[in-house]
């Protein structure tokens, strides 16, 4: 099964540099709005029979948005696990402070060429490990449910980034509302 992996639109605290993860829940702003309809007028194309999405706010009405600009004739569903990474203490917090303040964790978990970096997490949050195997539950579910051979996911960045590495072995950033494709 193809999955496209889109992340959502803005939010006010992508704009301010607050660390969203699983625990800050905000809406999409009116960038991150106008971010979804041109995502899903590039996505018309696909002909996507259905959209899945995280239950988090930003991914559902990223969701919603792109139902309606492709014309996918289901709403939009949400599935659990495709929330973002747990990010425990540093959630609500300004990035800027978050890398100041856990320096040495963030160095660890960065560091592509160290193995330690999959099981290494900020205080009370979530590992690279942990968060992958939980986004890859769900598409296997939602594989496992699938009677066709393509969906869209709306999901998250650093959800995303983990993920990306699982299937393709490399790093990459997702901004607002870019997408890649995978397949189970």
């Amino acid at each position: 099964m193809k999955f496209i992996i889109i992340r959502h639109g803005q939010t006010d605290g992508n704009l301010r540099g607050i660390v969203q993860g699983a625990g800050v829940d905000l809406p999409l702003n009116d960038t991150g709005r106008a971010q979804a309809a041109a995502c899903g007028e590039r996505l018309k194309a696909c002909h996507l029979p259905i959209i899945y999405c995280s239950s988090m706010l930003r991914a559902r009405q990223t969701a919603e948005i792109i139902v309606r600009k492709t014309g996918c004739p289901l709403p939009a569903k949400s599935v659990p696990g495709l929330e973002e990474v747990h990010f425990g203490e540093a959630e609500g917090k300004l990035s800027e402070d978050i890398h100041r303040q856990y320096a040495d964790l963030l160095a660890v978990i960065n560091d592509v060429d160290n193995p330690r970096r999959f099981d290494v997490s900020l205080p009370g949050g979530e590992s690279i490990r942990q968060s992958t195997a939980r986004g890859l539950q769900a598409l296997q579910a939602i594989a496992a449910a699938a009677t066709v051979p393509v969906v869209g996911v709306v999901s998250h960045g650093a959800l995303m980034y983990n993920l990306y590495y699982h299937f393709f072995k490399e790093s990459r950033r997702f901004e607002n509302c870019e997408f890649f494709e995978a397949e189970i």
